[in-house]
C-alpha cells in the first residue's frame, strides 16, 4: 500500500487538530525566536561602528548596545526554550494517538494477518516507524523557524546593501537544486532502510519467541546464521544511506563558501572604496553564515522529510489493511440441540494454503 506525499500530509495534519492552541503557540515563539537570532548581528555591527579609526569609543552609546545584545540574546534563548517544549509536548501527544491506532488497527486484524506477516516487522512499525514520524514533525516545526530566519535577514540585507544581498540570494536556487535532487533517491533509500530494520527486529524477536526449542534441537548455528544475514542487508542499506545524506551536506556547504567568498571579496572593495563601513561589511559576514546555515537546512530538509514519510507511509499502511475475514453472519441461533457437527468444511487465510480441507467431525 502506497501513498502520495500530499495525501500522507493531509493524514499527518488531522492529528494536530487537537494540538491547535499549542501550534498556535509554537509559532509565536517561533516569530520571535528568529527575530531575536537576525537582530544580534545587527547589534553586533552597530557596536563596531562604534569605534573610531583610533579603536576609541564613542560616548556612552556603546553600553546601550551591550546590554541589547545581553537581552536579545536571553530574549532568543526564553522563546527556544518554549518552543522547544511545547513541540515535545505536541510531538509526543501525537505519537501517542499514532501508536494507540496502529495497535488498534493490529488488534482488529484477524488471523490471516498474523499468518502472513512477522511479528517482528508489525513491532518495528508501531514503534520503530512512529518514532521517526516523531522526528519528521519535529523537522517539520525547525523548517518554520529556518524560513522566519532566512527570510528576516534577507529582507536585512537588501535594506543595507541590495548589491550585496542581490550576490547572496544568487546561490540560493543553486543550493535548493541540488538538495531537490537528492529527494527521490533519498526516499528510496530511506523506505529500504526501514525495511531492513524491520526484518532485523522480526528475527530477533522470533528467536527469542522460538529459543526454547531452538536450543533443544541444538540449532543455535543455524539461527545466528539467518541473523546474520539480515543483519548483513541492514548494514549495508543503512551505511548507503549514511553516504547519502552525508554527502549532500559537503555539496551544499562548498556552494554557499564561493557566495561567502563573493561577499568577502565585493564587500571588502566597498570598504576600501568607502561605500559601506567597516561594520556593515562584518554585518554582511557575519548574517551571510546565519542565512547560508538554514538555507542549506531547508535544503536538506527535503532528503530527511522523505525519511518520516516513508516511516508515516509504513505506519498508516497498516491501519488502513482490510481485514481478509469479515463476521457477516447475524443470525439468532435457536432450535440448540446440544452437540456441534462439522461436514466437509474447507477454510483458508492464504489461497492454495488451506488451514482444514474437507474436515468433518462430531461433537456430541
Amino acid at each position: 500500500r502506497t501513498y502520495d506525499d500530499r495525501g500522507l500530509i493531509e493524514r499527518i495534519l488531522k492529528y494536530f487538530k487537537p494540538q491547535r492552541r499549542a501550534m498556535g503557540i509554537i509559532v509565536v515563539m517561533i516569530v520571535l525566536n528568529s527575530a531575536m537570532d537576525a537582530l544580534l548581528p545587527v547589534l553586533i555591527a552597530g557596536t563596531i561602528n562604534q569605534v573610531d579609526s583610533n579603536g576609541e569609543l564613542f560616548g556612552t552609546r556603546i553600553w546601550g548596545l551591550f546590554v541589547a545584545i545581553l537581552v536579545a540574546g536571553g530574549l532568543a534563548w526564553l522563546f527556544n526554550y518554549v518552543r522547544q517544549s511545547r513541540s515535545a509536548q505536541v510531538v509526543g501527544n501525537v505519537v501517542f494517538r499514532l501508536r494507540v491506532d496502529a495497535f488498534k488497527a493490529v488488534m482488529r486484524r484477524d488471523m490471516s494477518f498474523f499468518d502472513e506477516q512477522q511479528s517482528g516487522r508489525i513491532v518495528s512499525r508501531v514503534t520503530s516507524d512512529t518514532e521517526e514520524f516523531a522526528n519528521v514533525v519535529t523537522l517539520t516545526l525547525s523548517l518554520a523557524s529556518q524560513i522566519l530566519l532566512v527570510f528576516f535577514v534577507a529582507a536585512f540585507l537588501f535594506y543595507r546593501n541590495w548589491q550585496l544581498a542581490l550576490i547572496a540570494l544568487a546561490i540560493a536556487p543553486v543550493i535548493m537544486l541540488v538538495a531537490l535532487a537528492f529527494r527521490k533517491i533519498a526516499r528510496s533509500t530511506s523506505t529500504g532502510a526501514q525495511r531492513a530494520m524491520a526484518n532485523v527486529n522480526k528475527t530477533i524477536q522470533e528467536t527469542m519467541r522460538g529459543i526454547a526449542v531452538a536450543k533443544n534441537f541444538r540449532q543455535e548455528a543455524q539461527v545466528y546464521q539467518e541473523f546474520d544475514e539480515v543483519n548483513q542487508q541492514a548494514y549495508a542499506v543503512t551505511l548507503r544511506q549514511g553516504y547519502i545524506y552525508s554527502g549532500i551536506f559537503p555539496i551544499l556547504f562548498i556552494v554557499s563558501g564561493f557566495g561567502t567568498v563573493a561577499i568577502l571579496y565585493f564587500g571588502g572593495q566597498m570598504v576600501v572604496d568607502s561605500k559601506i563601513s567597516a561594520g556593515d561589511w562584518y554585518l554582511f559576514l557575519q548574517v551571510i553564515a546565519l542565512f547560508w546555515l538554514p538555507l542549506t537546512s531547508i535544503a536538506s530538509f527535503w532528503s530527511q522529510f522523505q525519511q518520516g514519510l516513508s516511516a508515516s507511509e509504513r505506519v498508516f499502511a497498516l491501519i488502513d489493511a482490510p481485514p481478509r475475514v469479515v463476521e457477516i453472519a447475524d443470525g439468532e441461533l435457536v432450535n440448540f440441540r446440544g452437540e456441534i457437527e462439522f461436514r466437509n468444511v474447507y477454510f483458508a487465510y492464504v489461497e492454495g494454503q488451506p488451514v482444514v480441507c474437507d474436515f468433518s467431525l462430531h461433537i456430541e
